[in-house]
């Protein structure tokens, strides 16, 4: 039989947000820990999807290329990299 082996997660958050989740939990009569497990565990997957449909996936990767290019291009083309220069890589941006 394998032993229940539990490992610490750290969660980065504002001092705002660990005040909230730490009142929330005191509310809820338990740790912090139980309670973001508790809030993972009730979460309805029609209100908030847990994956990106296949759709969603491609937009994604769409954009993330699209951002690429850009900052392929802004590197060849900023001043002292031998390209055109500043309004060209903005223009380059500026462009549909």
């Amino acid at each position: 039989m394998t032993p229940d082996l539990k490992r610490q997660r750290t969660v980065h958050c504002s001092p705002e947000d660990q005040a909230l989740i730490r009142e929330q939990a005191a509310k809820a009569g338990t740790t912090i820990s139980g309670y973001l497990l508790g809030l993972v565990d009730n979460d309805d997957p029609q209100i908030h999807s847990l994956v990106l449909s296949p759709g969603e996936q491609r937009e994604v990767l769409a954009a993330a290329r699209e951002v690429s290019g850009i900052v392929r291009a802004l590197r060849e083309e900023l001043p002292g990299t031998g390209g055109p220069g500043l309004f060209a890589a903005l223009a380059l941006m500026a462009r549909p």
